[in-house]
């Protein structure tokens, strides 16, 4: 009998948290999670179309809530976190999605670009998994995931601060779940670091890079190993990592990016 996520992932009642949820990764992590029984908040600052995904949702019998946040806000934050302790006590599950790309090389002209990608890439994740290890120490566990990039990985002259930001979120996921594991806490934190994905952002490297490189194909030959991912196939591990299939898993930079930075 093929395994579908219902049969084999049971998060059934557990308060799941996921940023950048309107739309790309965040969208269909929310989707899957919620799929599974999980109490899904759904967080992004495009407010509109989080009700879009929480109707789609709640019509294939899930539970999800929609609220607007800035990730990049230590004000929207706080309000989310006094909401939640009203609402559920608790948080089990944050998945970290939202993020932002911006064209920029290494130079005098930089820093705007660079302050405002950190802003939503960097300090939306801390805000996010601070504020979520507040409710997660009291419980003593945990699943946190942060989506990177394989961008993280290496040197990238066109979008320089985006690769160093993705390398940034790789680096705090290790320190925070080093940290949770040396207290004791059965509170996982791991990091997926997608290669080249078919979302929004994917659409703005088109742009870019189509006519320069010679069209599509020859574009998705440098970014992308035959064809982009799915946001549903990096979901799929997204899922995994924050169900109890991944017990053993803390602190892991995981790559999913068919081979393309092997």
């Amino acid at each position: 009998m093929e395994k579908t996520h219902q049969n084999w992932i049971d998060l059934t009642n557990r308060v799941a948290l996921v940023t950048g949820a309107a739309s790309g990764i965040g969208r269909a992590a929310a989707e899957a999670i919620a799929a599974t029984g999980a109490k899904t908040v759904l967080l992004d600052r495009d407010e509109a179309g989080l009700r879009l995904v929480a109707q789609e949702i709640a019509a294939q019998n899930g539970h999800a809530i929609a609220r607007g946040l800035d990730v990049t806000s230590e004000h929207d934050w706080q309000d989310l976190s006094e909401w939640i302790d009203g609402e559920f006590g608790r948080v089990d599950i944050l998945v970290g999605c939202a993020g932002i790309a911006r064209f920029d090389r290494v130079g005098p002209d930089i820093f705007e670009s660079y302050r405002e990608v950190f802003s939503v890439n960097v300090d939306g994740i801390l805000h996010g998994m601070s504020m979520a290890l507040g409710f997660m120490r009291k419980a003593g566990k945990g699943a946190i995931v942060n989506v990177a990039s394989t961008a993280a990985l290496k040197g990238n002259p066109a979008m320089a601060s985006y690769g160093a930001s993705k390398a940034a979120v790789v680096h705090f996921t290790r320190s925070a779940a080093l940290e949770t594991n040396r207290a004791g806490l059965d509170i996982r934190i791991n990091a997926v670091l997608p290669g080249f994905t078919e979302t929004g952002m994917a659409q703005q490297v088109y742009d870019q890079f189509d006519e320069k490189l010679g069209g599509r194909e020859a574009t998705l030959s440098v970014f992308a190993s035959g064809r982009p991912a799915l946001p549903s196939e990096i979901a799929d591990l997204i899922l995994y990592l924050v169900s109890d299939r991944a017990s053993f898993i803390s602190g892991s930079a995981i790559n999913i990016d068919r081979a393309q930075s092997a």
